[in-house]
């Protein structure tokens, strides 16, 4: 369990507050029992603080967002097909890595815009009922500006052409799309204005809310993207904003890499802003559900079957050095059952086993006649009855037999579909690598971009680079931050979105290469098919039907 209920207060105390009405038909008065009016509620922070907590709801499906519409789409993720059935989701899975077959209407590609836009209408909301009764300058209407400028950037780097619509009474119900730098202005203008307003505590009530050095690294990280979103770079505009995280937010890099992603990761004095992910109450981190063996519900003490197909891309794994302690983020080698039995299948010789399959736990425990099944959590990718080092599954001549598994977030034992870590939407590390990317942009022989990422080399106990070049950057950015939201972005700003990769121009399973693997028009995604059916006014993005 967590070290104190902040879900409870983040969340669960919205929704006591909400007014309580009962009526009765016929010609009998309604009696108003509980009535709350804006101009008497709204007036303490604690009170504004438990009205704002709804507009953070929205946030739930980050994760799904994060792994499908960042991870699965670059080169670092795949979902590859994990038995001879072929399972691919009925080709949505193959279609998102190949870059073929983007519609409006593939769901994947319309989660980002659904989750955002709701929360820019709640935020919205918020700030106009705040603004009336606590005032437009206010800690808690800073906040909402700068949580909704983030949906707002969510949706600008997904889709480009978006509506900017920020009132709520009098809002336009079809508001047009507007150019991405208009939109980009926007932006950088609600968190300019936002972040001098913001708190600067670091405390369980603030915990997994928008404080100002979260606000700094929505800055700092819109300014690193600004070039790729609107053709104008701003790299001194993104180190100016990293360093004040950096130099004036208290953060510091954790010893360990892992302590970011454990279960009981609300200590972590690197991680900015977070998820507050909590099973039962606050769900939606299905990432075990999502890496792990169909076979594994027994081994952790699951209540529910994995899926079982997401995996690492096979060269992502192989651009790891031997000596690099954030390899441990791979599930690698024979994988077990639930009773301990290797996974194999002993028809073909390869891929996963049937449940027909029977397999022998003694050949597979040295010390058979005294052994008793302790499964243990997967931590640090260390190497236990789960998981041997024998790296057995990378083969990219079968897709099912493809990449290595997620392991990068702690998988407790006894836990439910969702697990509770924390994810982190930005870390210290991250801005860390943000300021060195900006400050190389600006001069390649720079000696603190250079100095960044050997901090960041060191903890994962790396060798100091004598010189940084834009591949060592690309490559330390996507090792770091592998399945934390950022691949997409990282690969089209370095210039790779283009590149072939498993099944997007090699390897593809049906035998035959996408025909999209240098289109540049999936840049950015299609606009959702039921919002261009709602609003009238807004146009389909180039390349899309």
């Amino acid at each position: 369990m967590k070290n104190y209920s902040r879900i409870q207060k983040l969340f669960v105390k919205t929704f006591s507050i909400i007014a309580i009405s009962i009526s009765f038909s016929c010609d009998v008065e309604p009696e108003i029992y509980s009535e709350v009016l804006p101009e008497e509620f709204f007036q303490t922070p604690d009170q504004l603080a438990s009205a704002a907590a709804v507009a953070y709801l929205p946030l739930s499906g980050y994760w799904a967002m994060t792994a499908e519409n960042s991870e699965v789409v670059s080169d670092v993720a795949t979902v590859a097909v994990r038995s001879n059935n072929g399972w691919d989701d009925g080709g949505v899975w193959p279609n998102l890595m190949s870059h073929s077959g983007w519609t409006s209407q593939l769901g994947q590609t319309s989660t980002t815009w659904n989750n955002m836009t709701s929360g820019v209408s709640t935020c919205n909301r918020l700030i106009e009922v705040f603004s009336a009764s606590a005032g437009v300058d206010s800690p808690g209407v800073a906040e909402l500006r700068a949580l909704r400028a983030f949906y707002f950037y969510k949706l600008l780097s997904a889709y480009g052409n978006i509506p900017i619509e920020s009132r709520f009474s009098d809002a336009d119900p079809n508001p047009s799309q507007v150019a991405p730098q208009v939109a980009f202005d926007f932006i950088e203008n609600e968190l300019k204005e936002s972040i001098p307003l913001l708190s600067e505590d670091k405390n369980s009530i603030t915990y997994g809310k928008i404080n100002k050095w979260a606000g700094n690294a929505i800055l700092s990280d819109l300014y690193l993207n600004s070039e790729r979103i609107t053709g104008v770079a701003k790299w001194n505009e993104a180190a100016s904003a990293a360093n004040v995280v950096i130099n004036d937010g208290g953060y510091g890099l954790e010893a360990g890499y892992f302590s970011n992603f454990r279960a009981e990761n609300d200590g972590s004095q690197e991680n900015i802003w977070v998820i507050p992910y909590e099973r039962n109450i606050f769900g939606g981190f299905q990432v075990r559900m999502q890496a792990l063996h169909q076979s594994a519900p027994g081994t952790f003490d699951l209540t529910d079957t994995p899926w079982g197909g997401f995996a690492f891309q096979t060269e992502f794994y192989e651009s790891f050095e031997d000596d690099d302690l954030r390899k441990g983020m791979f599930i690698v080698g024979q994988q077990y059952t639930s009773k301990a039995g290797p996974v194999w299948n002993n028809t073909t010789g390869f891929g996963y086993a049937s449940p027909s399959d029977e397999y022998k736990l003694e050949n597979c425990v040295e010390d058979y006649d005294n052994y008793t099944p302790e499964f243990q959590p997967l931590l640090d990718g260390g190497c236990n009855i789960f998981i041997t080092p024998d790296y057995n599954e990378i083969d990219g001549r079968y897709p099912y037999r493809h990449g290595a598994r997620w392991g990068k977030f702690e998988m407790p034992v006894g836990e439910t579909y969702d697990i509770s870590t924390d994810f982190p939407i930005y870390r210290l590390a991250g801005i860390m690598l943000n300021r060195a990317e900006a400050l190389w942009r600006q001069d390649n022989a720079s000696t603190e971009a250079l100095t960044l990422v050997n901090q960041i080399r060191f903890r994962a106990g790396l060798s100091d680079l004598s010189s940084l070049t834009e591949d060592d950057l690309y490559h330390e950015f996507k090792k770091e931050m592998a399945l934390e939201g950022f691949s997409r972005d990282i690969t089209i700003r370095f210039g790779h979105w283009e590149d072939d990769w498993f099944l997007k121009g090699i390897g593809n399973m049906k035998g035959s290469p996408s025909t999209n693997t240098a289109d540049v028009t999936r840049r950015v995604f299609p606009i959702p098919y039921a919002a261009l059916l709602s609003n009238s006014n807004l146009v389909q993005n180039p390349g899309y039907n």
